[in-house]
């Protein structure tokens, strides 16, 4: 699964390390061992923007 597929799901879950997403009858959750967060100054779109 790629994280594409998850456009069109909805946020029922979050915590320090993951998050749950319900898509359909699923409930997918990510698991992350290390993140950024990373806020774009241009919101237009994420390719090409500057941080």
């Amino acid at each position: 699964m790629k994280i594409k597929d998850l456009f069109g799901g909805e946020i029922v879950g979050t915590g320090s390390d993951f998050i749950v997403v319900l898509k359909g009858k699923n409930r997918l959750l990510l698991q992350f061992t290390s993140h950024n967060i990373i806020k774009l100054k241009k919101e237009a779109t994420p390719y090409g923007s500057s941080i």
